[in-house]
């Protein structure tokens, strides 16, 4: 009966990786096809569905850096480094504000944070929707500026103005066109996900083999034992005749 069980949760694991596999694949399909057209934006962004419906939308407006080092998002990595993420607070064109990702600093890191343009400036990125508390995610007791997660709700409430239920993840710095010449910026801009497969399809495959092994192990344990179990048997019944 163990072994049935064990050999089971091998094959759910693998058919979760599976289930995985498709999310993942959907969910890069959905980001390729937010930004392939950029939205302007001349106000704060309004989702008629949810903020969910401007996840990964590419996205430029022309802004004014109110607050270019407001708050920080801890525990963050970038490349095997640990870090930060710098949270900036920007004005649009008619007045309302937003909450942008500036982009990745390493933990230690000595160098000031790029300068910013003066005056009105133009950025892009792509839109991400804010990101609220999970059942076993880190609280926020509201004091300091290390957030644990990027909640435009919290953000709004230290600002002491209204924030939209997304921010802006700059692609660049502000003020550099060139994406190639972002090397040495701090902060360092931070990449759109992969759009690959990653490990699932791997993992799936791994998880097949396991039962694979399990079933044939077991399987030869079983005729083993009843080989042997024949044999005590042919034993016993000599003995007994003699």
């Amino acid at each position: 009966m163990f072994a049935f069980i064990v050999v089971a949760s091998f094959v759910a694991l693998g058919f979760w990786q599976l289930d995985r596999l498709d999310q993942r694949r959907a969910a890069n399909d959905l980001i390729e096809a937010r930004s392939a057209e950029i939205l302007v934006l001349d106000a704060a962004p309004a989702p008629s569905g949810g903020e969910a419906d401007l996840d990964y939308r590419a996205a430029e407006a022309e802004v004014r850096f109110l607050e270019p080092d407001f708050a920080r998002i801890a525990n963050r990595s970038q490349g095997g480094v640990a870090g930060e993420h710098v949270v900036a607070i920007v004005e649009l064109a008619d007045g309302s504000a937003l909450a942008v990702n500036r982009g990745f600093v390493p933990l230690d890191d000595p160098r000031p944070l790029d300068p910013l343009p003066d005056g009105p400036t133009r950025v892009e990125g792509w839109l991400r929707a804010t990101v609220e508390r999970g059942l076993f995610g880190a609280t926020d007791e509201g004091a300091g500026d290390l957030l644990p997660r990027f909640d435009t709700e919290r953000l709004s409430f230290r600002l002491g103005r209204p924030l939209p239920p997304v921010w802006l993840q700059l692609a660049t710095p502000p003020g550099v066109e060139d994406p190639s010449r972002t090397t040495g910026s701090v902060p360092e801009p931070v990449p759109l996900p992969p759009l690959d497969d990653g490990p699932h399809l791997g993992y799936a495959v791994q998880w097949f083999i396991f039962a694979t092994l399990g079933t044939v192990f077991y399987g030869l344990l079983l005729v083993r034992r009843a080989r042997g179990h024949g044999a005590a048997i042919t034993v016993a019944a000599g003995a007994a005749r003699t």
